[in-house]
């Protein structure tokens, strides 16, 4: 991943970084609280050897005990010393656990060690100091004196008893706090990445388009808080991109040359956005001025008659006919659909039991052409290709398929899936789009300026044909063309059912 993926985890995964920072300084806080006091008393002992009579043999004697420090800084904390002392202050504890209370250190050039002793009571702790520092006294003239007897070469001498213990000042409330959210923000940023990392949906538009290896045709804004078809006359920037949209398939080309006009709308996943695309994408291809047909062609869980906002009897209606009847031959085409403004709504009719027998007939296809031979553009409404095997079936009876990727939901995987199921059963893609993507404030501002400046272009037309005393100008005008081939052109102006 490149530094700006992980700029953007952290952007969007502030909070846990937050939270942990949060908790780290309550932590910190909190354990002020449970913090016990500890107390230390420490013992001083003078390490000498035999002085000899001359000056240099001072000096070597010295030297020889400068090096003893050490040594004995070791046997103040083995296991015969801390087991004499126990028996000495006859404390009810283990040698291992006294071995933890007792630090030995030697003073720096010098010849003398300090031995300190840690306890949460003060008296405890001057007891282990001054029966460890005993103790040490007696092993190292045990260890310096000869087997032959005599006087020892080298010992310890206690110079200082503890004293009684003095508290061991703990680190204050501000620095405990201040150490618990520095550890707080490095377990934030640590579990904010593996958060990221493992998270595969796709957060980003320039992501889908990596991920399916093809150039997005749209990308719809979020419509979170609306309920049914998207306000066309409203405007905004949510109605630009979704005019976008149908101007870029309006201008897609088909394996054979041809411009799609039987136009599946799928996705790999559930939510992904696929009823409530159709239909505003229907919306858009009636407002042009071409007759639309939108197509329920979800048979597991069609959703299209709440996104459209049905009536009761309409509802009643599109349970008893539908695709399904159609499909089937049990019902015509005029009775199947139901007119809803300026296009016209195939329901899903009463779901089969068994879906494949009526996509696998030979009806289905002859269905679809009968739908291209009476509609301009025809938006059939799919189920999920990942869950369900006939996601992909509607797209190829018809033109092709676009394929929608949710910002946020849809994950790499399944884009990836779909993809190979369209290629699998050979559906043509028209192109791949993004939906629920949040409005920028670039988005508002620019759909502010172009709609100031058709305003001000419109008061100038105005204006000047008020001085003129006349209607505008015209310049020039687009030589006519077949209908066929114009793609601003509606191929049929017949009513439903009488075709020209």
């Amino acid at each position: 991943m490149a530094v700006g993926d992980y700029v953007r985890i952290f952007c969007r995964l502030w909070w846990v970084v937050l939270a942990a920072v949060v908790i780290g300084a309550g932590a910190g806080a909190v354990s002020q609280q449970f913090d016990k006091p500890e107390y230390t008393s420490t013992a001083r002992l003078f390490v000498s050897t035999q002085s000899g009579t001359s000056v240099g043999d001072a000096y070597q004697n010295n030297l020889f005990s400068q090096e003893r420090v050490y040594s004995y800084a070791g046997l103040a904390t083995s296991e015969q010393v801390a087991a004499r002392a126990i028996d000495q202050a006859k404390a009810s504890i283990t040698v291992d656990e006294l071995r933890a209370k007792i630090t030995a250190v030697p003073l720096p050039q010098t010849v003398l060690l300090d031995i300190t002793a840690t306890d949460s009571d003060p008296a405890t702790a001057q007891l282990y100091a001054n029966a460890v520092a005993d103790q040490l006294v007696n092993v190292t003239t045990e260890l310096e004196t000869s087997r032959r007897g005599g006087e020892s070469a080298a010992g310890a001498i206690v110079v200082d008893d503890a004293s009684f213990g003095t508290r061991v000042e703990s680190m204050g409330l501000v620095t405990r706090v201040l150490l618990g959210a520095l550890a707080g923000l490095v377990i934030g940023i640590v579990l904010a990445a593996i958060l990221g990392v493992s998270d595969t949906r796709v957060r980003r538009r320039e992501r889908l388009e990596d991920v399916t290896s093809n150039a997005l045709i749209g990308s719809l804004l979020q419509n979170k808080g609306r309920e049914g078809v998207l306000d066309l006359a409203a405007g905004g920037p949510a109605v630009e991109r979704l005019r976008e949209l149908r101007t870029n398939i309006q201008f897609a080309r088909t394996p054979d040359g041809g411009r799609p006009h039987v136009i599946a709308i799928t996705s790999p996943s559930p939510q992904d956005g696929r009823s409530t695309t159709a239909a505003d994408l229907a919306a858009a291809f009636a407002e042009s001025g071409h007759s639309v047909l939108l197509v329920d062609g979800d048979l597991v869980d069609p959703t299209l008659p709440s996104v459209l906002g049905l009536s009761s009897a309409d509802q009643v209606r599109a349970s008893q006919k539908g695709l399904t009847t159609l499909l089937a031959r049990q019902s015509t085409l005029a009775d199947s659909t139901i007119r809803l403004g300026n296009l016209t709504f195939l329901p899903a009719g009463p779901l089969p039991a068994t879906r494949r027998q009526l996509w696998g007939d030979d009806a289905a296809g002859q269905v679809f052409d009968d739908l291209r031979a009476n509609f301009d553009y025809v938006i059939v409404d799919t189920p999920p290709l990942l869950k369900y095997s006939d996601g992909a079936v509607p797209a190829g009876l018809g033109d092709g398929a676009v394929l929608l990727g949710r910002i946020g939901h849809t994950r790499a995987a399944a884009l990836r899936k779909g993809l190979a199921v369209l290629s699998a059963a050979r559906v043509n893609l028209i192109g791949v789009a993004a939906t629920g993507e949040h409005e920028q404030r670039k988005d508002r501002s620019e759909f502010k300026a172009g709609e100031k400046k058709a305003l001000e272009q419109e008061a100038r037309v105005q204006s000047s044909a008020e001085r003129n005393g006349s209607g505008p100008e015209v310049i020039g005008q687009l030589p006519s063309v077949q209908a066929d081939q114009e793609v601003g052109q509606p191929r049929h102006r017949a009513q439903l059912g009488h075709p020209e």
